[in-house]
């Protein structure tokens, strides 16, 4: 079996014994397996998620998680631990933004008939259920993994490349993080009008602090893995002593192509060898021997003030008004001065909401990742949304005046 499941189902690993499949799901080249593995004298489980080339969390992935995770606590009496892993791959993203624009338009256009004929704003409103529907989802996938933690450890591996959106919210839910010296976090939905809506703003607040994912969501900029350990995510580095393969250019694009993917293959593997004995170290030691930054220790990435004025200028659509539409690649020394690519006004009002309303005093994590999620399902509904998705899509500076 190829990607993370290959590597759990050999006998690579020393002390690692699997026991079997607890669940299994596949679709197309897709798949979600959890074993049943034994370490260290300690029986646990290794859920290894796989959706080549970048790992999109798509729905029929989700509900996997969700019924493979209700496996899990079903065998919560008998399991110690649960590992979260999937491919150690240069980029992971989060959802599919092409599938999102096709829904939006198909949306928006029977929108318009429906206002035409006289709908009500409640029939309108419920034309939008396929974004709610999935934030529902996520929302419950951060219920089903926190209620698990409840009787045990829940560790995630963040092997390869950077993790946009779901892809650094579905690990960020775990107990405990592993990262690849490599890899890094981003959360780019302020620069396509949505937020974190899968916990990654409640989650963020309680690892590493409200000013750092104030910088983290409202910024949209990556955090690498250093920063990560520094401001608390990560708990632990490993440091990966190879780069990421490259696909050569050789002037036959099918054989560049299969040479290249196996050589993913190979890389996953051997990053998997150093990555995954760290996370079932983590597993299955002492609380103690985990490594964690004190709150008073934590790496500041930026002031609030410096925050602020930032995006100031990078909510503003008048500050882009002369590359409205333009390529990135064409426009990247420009933008140098502003900070990064335009941020959606609309995305920003939500987050200093939520922000503005934290109090660490009264926190209720279920209750914030509720408002979080709705949050998000108004931006779905925002007529500035759409800008946002074919901005991203086409790799262009977006106009946020447009509805």
């Amino acid at each position: 079996m190829k990607g993370p499941a290959g590597l759990i189902r050999s006998n690579k690993i020393s002390g690692f014994e699997n026991i079997g499949p607890l669940y299994e799901w596949s679709e197309a080249r897709a798949y979600l397996v959890i074993d049943r593995i034994r370490f260290q004298g300690k029986t646990g489980a290794v859920l290894c998620y796989y959706n080549p080339p970048v790992h999109q969390v798509g729905n029929p992935g989700l509900d996997a998680y969700l019924e493979g995770l209700d496996n899990v606590l079903e065998k919560r009496d008998h399991l110690e631990f649960l590992i979260l892993y999937g491919a150690n791959d240069p980029v992971h993203a989060g959802g599919d933004l092409k599938e999102s624009l096709t829904k939006l338009d198909s949306t928006l256009d029977i929108k318009r008939e429906r206002e035409a004929a006289g709908a009500s704003p409640e029939e309108v409103d419920r034309l939008f259920d396929w974004a709610d529907i999935r934030l529902k989802k996520g929302q419950a996938l951060h219920g089903k993994i926190r209620a698990i933690s409840n009787h045990f450890r829940v560790i995630a591996a963040c092997g390869g490349g950077t993790r946009f959106g779901g892809s650094a919210e579905i690990p960020l839910i775990a107990d405990y993080l592993v990262g690849d010296s490599r890899s890094g976090m981003c959360f780019s939905e302020a620069m396509i009008g949505l937020i974190p809506g899968w916990a990654g703003i409640a989650r963020t607040l309680i690892k590493a602090g409200p000013v750092n994912a104030a910088f983290m969501a409202m910024t949209s900029k990556e955090a690498k893995a250093n920063q990560l350990k520094e401001i608390g995510i990560y708990n632990v580095v490993v440091d990966i002593p190879f780069p990421f393969p490259k696909r050569q250019k050789t002037g036959d694009r099918e054989a560049d192509k299969a040479a290249y993917l196996e050589a993913l293959e190979t890389h996953d593997n051997e990053t998997g060898k150093l990555l995954l004995p760290k996370a079932l170290e983590i597993a299955t030691c002492s609380e103690e021997n985990i490594p964690k930054v004190d709150e008073k220790e934590r790496l500041i990435l930026a002031t609030r003030e410096d925050i602020d004025r930032e995006v100031a200028r990078r909510k503003d659509p008048e500050t882009y008004s002369h590359l409205w539409g333009k390529s990135l690649r064409e426009v990247k020394d420009e933008i140098v001065g502003t900070g990064g690519r335009p941020l959606a006004p609309q995305s920003i009002e939500a987050l200093n909401k939520l922000l503005e309303d934290y109090d660490p005093s009264q926190f209720d994590e279920s209750l914030f990742v509720e408002r979080e999620m709705k949050a998000d399902a108004r931006l779905y509904r925002d007529t500035k949304f759409r800008a946002g998705l074919v901005a991203t899509l086409e790799q262009s500076i977006a106009n946020y005046r447009e509805a």
